[in-house]
């Protein structure tokens, strides 16, 4: 499955190739992906789609392809690194139409394994970063293989011995979503191996200077080691020239350019959260660790990479943040530290309230256990003086509270619901108390007849993935959507459509629509597209993702109700990091109905009986989760 901001790249591919699509030939040859001059990424073969005249017969580097009885074609072929070609070649009759889609893929690094070499461009860290005393940094470089290498720390002199990584396979795109991903290293050609990768650690010391630079350095085998070298480097065991061995005895350096500062700040800087909706990360554009943080919270700076800032919330506590997201505050600003004394809870119709009694804004993780019934609280800088907790004894919802201090300045709370009670909740600082508002079922029990359901149709003005015809996903996605809510009305749901027509719709909108409605349900429709490298032909059909843990429910039953009604390939369901299915508030899955690229699949998508089709899956799927609820419900 193709991210969203993944199907709008390869849409704006495909888009800016649009006047080259159509063949002025007597065939109409299409090919809408890869388009002429694409760079492609190490795989070993691709699959290219599009369209041509019905009833044609279509070739592709001498290998035959079916076409589809509407034109569309889709193959999966073998491609070489470098420069390569897809020939195109149609007939009908007397006619015919050919083509080229000229492409490139990376090739493998090359090596004269009787010299030294360091590529100063694969040095790291690859650009400057800033750090502080103690911290884990990653060091190393591509050079040639089978060496030796350390690094020295200036302007210390320290020496930091670095070793060659194990080889990897070449191809490299093999992914969650190849069912036929059996290309173990093993399996790899000695060819098609990569070699000459180096690393290490470097601890960064206690010192007086406030910037560190490496010089890498790389020295052939030791005497013992030439035979073996020789034998897998050279292929030459034992014929090893006298320049060559006098060659390979001479140490290669390479001075990175790149910058460590060392930060030995007496108070700390602080930074401060500039919105609500920033993502505490795990590492510079990795996993989420913490969501949609509001603004006001506090932390300390405790280094740099690039443009991400990293801050430390709690001792041996970090986490990542964009720069962009923060502000640094000038020297002096203060660091906030809350001492806890005391929890609430307050029941409301259709929510209830956790106030933890902060005295300022920390960053916090919440924790939900579906089975356990608990959301668990994780607030840092943050310690427990709590000797009360007062509960409201109208509410049914929470059924009792614990807290620990899980090391200094990381406060735990632990909510225990009444069974079945968790639909969705919203975290937020109310001045400086934190709340929690957790939401009942709607209309205080599961029934869809109940409910308020988002129906989001992809994309819009961006057109996602495109099929071999030129259906566009964002037209399929709206087709589906329609009929789905027609489906859920009849069922007695409230729906509302994020998007009727082909009016533009950020994709961060769409949640801001589901909270403005007060959602109790949100789903988002899609169509499918691969990566490139994954074979179409055994890899595609119906697919569910779900994010937060009480939507995997949802996210099972509509899968299993696509995959049973549909008569198509099951793709699975899937955890997925993906934008609208994070909010907390309400449940929410995303939809991926067909595969757009696969011909059979699209001329599918054109037809009103398969959208109603899929729109009736999805609503039964829907209509199973609220039943399972209702067996396990609020007591």
């Amino acid at each position: 499955m193709v991210s969203q901001k993944s199907k709008s790249l390869i849409a704006g591919v495909i888009l800016a190739a649009v006047s080259g699509m159509a063949s002025a030939g007597p065939l109409h040859l299409k090919v809408v992906y890869p388009v002429d001059n694409q760079n492609l990424p190490a795989v070993d073969s691709n699959f290219i789609f599009g369209s041509v005249e019905p009833g044609s017969s279509l070739r592709i580097n001498d290998e035959n392809v079916k076409v589809h009885r509407d034109g569309g074609w889709l193959a999966f072929l073998p491609v070489t690194p470098g420069n390569f070609k897809f020939v195109l070649h149609a007939d009908k009759g007397k006619a015919s139409d050919s083509a080229i889609i000229n492409l490139h893929l990376p090739e493998l690094p090359q090596y004269n394994y009787d010299s030294l070499y360091i590529s100063n461009a694969s040095t790291e860290p690859s650009h400057s970063i800033e750090v502080l005393e103690g911290d884990m940094v990653d060091i190393g470089f591509s050079g040639t293989p089978y060496c030796n290498a350390f690094c020295v720390l200036l302007p210390m002199g320290d020496t930091i011995p670095i070793q060659e990584a194990p080889a990897r396979g070449y191809y490299t795109q093999k992914s969650i979503f190849d069912r036929d991903a059996k290309l173990a290293l093993a399996s790899v050609p000695e060819s098609l191996l990569i070699r000459g990768t180096y690393r290490g650690t470097l601890q960064i010391p206690h010192c007086q200077t406030d910037t560190l630079r490496l010089v890498y350095h790389i020295y052939p085998p030791s005497n013992d080691q030439i035979e073996w070298y020789a034998k897998h480097a050279i292929g030459k065991a034992g014929m090893i020239p006298a320049e060559k061995l006098k060659r390979l005895k001479m140490i290669k350096s390479e001075s990175s350019q790149v910058v460590i500062v060392v930060r030995h700040d007496i108070s700390p800087t602080v930074i401060e959260f500039k919105d609500s909706i920033t993502v505490i990360r795990t590492g510079p554009g990795k996993g989420y660790q913490c969501l949609f943080q509001p603004a006001g919270i506090r932390a300390a700076f405790a280094g740099r990479d690039g443009n991400w800032i990293r801050i430390k919330m709690a001792e041996n506590q970090f986490g990542w943040v964009p720069d962009t997201a923060v502000t640094i505050l000038m020297p002096g600003a203060s660091l906030p530290h809350s001492y806890v004394k005391q929890i609430s809870t307050a029941g409301y119709t259709d929510h209830a309230t956790v106030t933890i009694g902060t005295t300022a804004r920390h960053p916090f993780r919440i924790e939900e256990d579906v089975a356990a019934k608990t959301l668990t609280v994780i607030l840092f800088g943050v310690d427990g003086d709590t000797d009360w907790i007062r509960y409201d004894s109208q509410d049914s919802l929470v059924s009792r509270i614990e807290w620990s201090q899980v090391q200094f300045g990381v406060y735990r709370v632990v909510i225990y619901l009444t069974a079945g009670s968790i639909w969705g909740y919203d975290a937020y600082y109310k001045g400086n108390d934190f709340n929690l508002d957790i939401k009942r079922y709607p209309a205080g029990k599961p029934r869809l007849a109940d409910c308020r359901i988002v129906v989001d149709p992809g994309h819009s003005p961006d057109p996602g993935a495109s099929g071999p015809t030129g259906l566009k996903e964002k037209d399929a996605n709206l087709d589906i959507a329609k009929q789905l809510k027609r489906e859920l009305e009849r069922e007695g749901a409230d729906v509302v459509l994020t998007r009727s027509d082909d009016s533009p719709l950020p994709l961060y909108d769409r949640p801001k629509i589901a909270a403005r409605e007060k959602a109790d349900l949100f789903i988002s429709i899609h169509n499918n597209a691969l990566p490139d490298g994954i074979n179409p032909f055994a890899n595609n059909g119906v697919s569910t993702y779900y994010y937060q843990p009480r939507s995997a429910a949802l996210a099972h039953s509509v899968q299993k109700s696509l995959a049973a009604e549909l008569n198509m390939n099951d793709f699975g369901w899937y955890y997925s990091n993906l934008a609208v299915d994070r909010p907390t508030q309400y449940p929410a899955i995303l939809v991926e109905c067909a595969f757009m690229m696969i011909p059979e699949q699209e001329a599918l998508l054109r037809t009103e009986k398969f959208q109603k089709k899929v729109a009736k899956a999805i609503a039964d799927g829907v209509r199973e989760f609220f039943k399972n609820q209702a067996m396990g419900g609020e007591r």
